[in-house]
């Protein structure tokens, strides 16, 4: 693996933001533990969108302002007239409507737009909040998943495939775990021509046992196959889309023996 390539190919910024699937998790947990530059490339991406996220700030829309301006009139009352009333009467003499002065518009107008402002802020830091928390939850399982790969590739037997004698240079690997469990890596075959596919197989008492098929499509790398017991070698062969029951011996790419 080119590791230079693989840093900047974007799997680590899409790791560090979530963006990417359990087995692409996986798969880079286990070159961070294997590859000191890997790991400190990881850390640094998490360090920077730590210190994004954290000094970001938010503005208010541009039109809050504006709209809460429009509510109110800051334009002067005409003056209103009071009422005589005789004494007599016992009546007091009826006031004019109460006005605001300008200066308390103003300033009902300074405490709305800086409500405005707290509200949207407010609400704005608590979505970031449930996404942080979100994302948390998420990269919980993709470490429970990572972990589990970890320990796959750490307790399964690496058995090389090379390529046979017709296609020299090419190269697979298979991990082959205690419970029997299958996954296979393919490390340079060249791309399946459209309608095809390549197929693992297991030899198992000296016959073909079909393993099941590689999904070029996937973005992970290692992808799990189906589970054997006791099998002597592991061949890859290129089928027609969805594979053969048996394999096409002049198609086969690479072997390798346990």
């Amino acid at each position: 693996m080119d590791i230079k390539n693989y840093i900047s190919s974007g799997v680590i910024e899409d790791y560090v933001l979530g963006n990417i699937s359990q087995e692409e998790s996986s798969i880079l947990e286990c070159v961070m533990a294997n590859n000191p530059e890997v790991k400190s490339a990881v850390l640094e991406y998490q360090q920077i969108f730590e210190e994004l996220a954290t000094k970001t700030a938010i503005i208010p829309p541009t039109h809050l302002k504006a709209e809460l301006l429009k509510k109110l009139d800051f334009s002067v009352p005409a003056e209103v007239k009071g009422k005589i009333v005789p004494l007599h009467t016992n009546r007091v003499e009826q006031k004019t409507t109460s006005q605001f002065p300008t200066w308390m518009k103003a300033a009902s107008v300074a405490v709305l737009f800086g409500l405005g402002y707290l509200g949207y802020e407010v609400g704005s830091k608590y979505a970031e909040i449930e996404k942080i928390a979100q994302s948390n939850t998420e990269l919980s399982k993709k470490v429970s998943g990572l972990e589990e790969m970890n320990s796959m590739l750490m307790n399964s037997k690496k058995i090389e495939l090379k390529g046979v004698e017709k296609h020299p240079n090419m190269l697979a690997e298979v991990y082959w775990d205690s419970s029997k469990k299958v996954y296979l890596d393919i490390k340079n075959l060249p791309a399946a021509p459209t309608g095809k596919q390549y197929q693992l197989w297991a030899i198992v008492d000296g016959k073909p046992v079909d393993m099941g098929m590689y999904d070029s499509k996937k973005s992970i790398a290692i992808q799990a196959m189906k589970s054997v017991e006791n099998p002597q070698a592991f061949a890859i062969t290129l089928e027609k889309e969805g594979g053969n029951p048996t394999p096409t011996m002049e198609e086969m790419y690479v072997m390798g023996t346990i």
